[in-house]
């Protein structure tokens, strides 16, 4: 089930707990951006983060020391939005590793000020000491010192910035969200120090799979000396064994030792250390296709064992991205939808970069994109505080409703705009869309927690169009990072022969996210305009006409003072509506 932040078992726990607002934001907050489902914005691969910044900082200027990849020009680009990033997070490290923050900062910013001197002569000296300095684990331990004040209570919106930080710190630690809702649920019977289950030590755990193809994986002892093997035969095993529907001719049981804070996580890094070396075994054997099953055991440190298998969401009804062939998108569809195949996280985020290449785009145009996929946030942001705040479908809904419509039974908006209405400040606001605002005030209150932290973040960056502006451009300068960092890994993946680099599950992620996000955009872009016997435009020439729309809504924003005029409901589509709404 989709938004297990929210379900009604959490929020039980929360009232037997007695857990107040700020308490409830923060584990709910957590939980949110280690959900597999969240979109872009909401997922912690896509969330801004001094950690990740300095993170990646430091493996591009190890790298470029080490092997001139990425080249000065890239490096630089990957410095200044990293720096971008850092000064965005930096209010968060009020409570803590503000000293650290600068020092890091320094670093870069010397960094800097050397290529800008020295250009494609920048000895890889410089990049090796800098890497030396940055110490993103300083900043990871500053944050983890910042759960006493967050469950004692720190003012919007610094809360949701400390949470976001923390929230990439438990992810980079190794954490699995659906592991860590089940053991918040067995803390909140019996509390203790949190952050032993945020970030509880690393053990070791045996996790066993079943690989398709061969009876005997010769050498593996050679190649993993701690993995042990074993053959399956399907008429040796119990009826009611697990592995019966695992095993399909010749296959063999693997078990694999692996350090790990949960158990979801074991499984998840076996995998990846079993397919790490069946690429071994696939080139040795070209005729024979050998791949990993779907389920899988997990033996814990005291004896416990848990059986599971990979995690995959279905549907009642899938859809197309369009519903005609576009031409220029076909080949971005075939290798995003590779890239979420492809367990390797490096070769994963390559592909996804691939994904976005094969629409014309090139790191040059890297800005374009950002502001692109900022517009679309603002909507993805809207449109998911709609679903949060209805979560509950109880009385409290019903002026809600009236005044934005909603259809089907997950109640999706007709009219973003409409919604947005009702989340604006009005001076004098008729009696229906009065009740509508004071629902949406009742049904946070009543949702408490992370949703009543939400529906007040966007009322007061609606009610500021200055707000709404530095909002966007943050959006911005994240994805531009995120953009930048995913070239990065293409390059260190296809070109350097890289297979791992630190945090690159969540570029893994943030990557496939910023694909589907483009998708998203381009198809209903291409639709419309096949609704209306248009001519095609070009990905790459909508990527420049949303940047220009991009950079034209911050400066009406800046100066207008209000938003009463903004319109989301096609903001990245082909029309110039963004400004419109409230026109006779």
């Amino acid at each position: 089930m989709r938004y297990q932040y929210l379900d009604d078992r959490l929020r039980q726990a929360f009232d037997d707990a007695g857990l107040d607002r700020e308490q409830r934001a923060l584990l709910q907050g957590v939980l949110r951006a280690l959900d597999p489902d969240a979109h872009l914005g909401e997922h912690v691969a896509g969330l801004n983060s001094a950690v990740l910044a300095v993170t990646r900082a430091r493996t591009a200027l190890e790298s470029h020391a080490a092997e001139d990849q990425p080249r000065w020009n890239l490096l630089r680009r990957i410095i200044t939005t990293s720096l971008a990033c850092m000064d965005a997070a930096r209010p968060a490290y009020v409570h803590g590793g503000a000293t650290k923050l600068a020092e890091a900062r320094k670093v870069l910013k010397d960094v800097d000020a050397a290529i800008v001197a020295d250009g494609q002569r920048l000895d890889p000296q410089v990049t090796a000491a800098a890497a030396a300095k940055l110490d993103p684990e300083a900043l990871e331990k500053a944050a983890k010192e910042w759960i006493a004040p967050l469950w004692n209570g720190v003012g919007l919106p610094l809360r949701t910035r400390m949470i976001a930080e923390i929230a990439v710190v438990v992810a980079m630690h190794g954490r699995d969200g659906r592991q860590l809702r089940t053991d918040l649920l067995r803390w909140l019977k019996k509390p203790g120090d949190l952050a032993e289950v945020l970030w509880p030590r690393e053990q070791r755990h045996v996790v066993a799979f079943v690989v398709r193809g061969a009876r005997v994986l010769r050498h593996l002892d050679e190649l993993l000396p701690d993995v042990r093997q074993e053959p399956l035969h399907r008429n040796r095993l119990p009826k009611d064994d697990f592995l019966k529907d695992a095993v399909t001719g010749s296959s063999v049981l693997v078990r694999v030792p692996v350090e790990a804070a949960d158990v979801h996580t074991a499984a998840r890094r076996g995998r990846r250390i079993l397919s790490e070396v069946l690429d071994q075994y696939a080139a040795g054997e070209r005729l024979t296709e050998l791949t990993i099953a779907p389920v899988w055991q997990v033996s814990a440190p005291g004896g416990r064992v848990t059986r599971g298998t990979e995690h995959q969401r279905t549907v009642g009804n899938a859809y197309p991205l369009t519903a005609y062939w576009p031409a220029e998108l076909r080949s971005a569809m075939r290798v995003a939808n590779l890239a979420r195949q492809v367990d390797a996280p490096m070769a994963s985020a390559g592909l996804a970069w691939s994904a976005l290449e094969a629409t014309g785009l090139d790191p040059s145009k890297i800005a374009w994109l950002a502001k692109a996929c900022a517009l679309q946030m603002l909507r993805q942001h809207l449109v998911s505080l709609h679903v949060v705040v209805t979560n509950h479908d109880t009385e409290l809904r019903k002026p809600l409703d009236e005044h934005v419509p909603t259809t089907g039974v997950k109640h999706h908006l007709k009219s973003v705009d409409a919604w947005l209405e009702v989340l604006i400040v009005h001076n004098r606001p008729d009696e229906r869309l009065d009740a509508a605002q004071k629902a949406i005030t009742a049904l946070a209150e009543s949702e408490g927690g992370l949703v009543q932290d939400l529906a007040e973040l966007w009322r007061a960056r609606l009610a500021d169009s200055k707000v709404l502006a530095g909002w966007l451009r943050e959006q911005e300068d994240t994805a531009a990072a995120l953009l930048e960092w995913l070239y990065v890994t293409r390059n260190l993946a296809f070109h350097a022969g890289r297979f791992a680099s630190p945090a690159d599950t969540l570029t893994a992620h943030g990557g496939q996210a910023v694909a589907d996000l483009t998708l998203e955009f381009l198809g209903n872009w291409r639709t419309v305009e096949r609704q209306r016997s248009r001519q095609e435009t070009s990905a790459v020439e909508i990527y420049r006409r949303l940047a220009q729309r991009q950079d034209q809504l911050v400066a009406r924003l800046k100066r207008a003072g209000s938003v009463r005029r903004l319109s989301v409901e096609d903001i990245s589509g082909p029309d110039e509506k963004w400004w419109s709404r409230g026109k006779s």
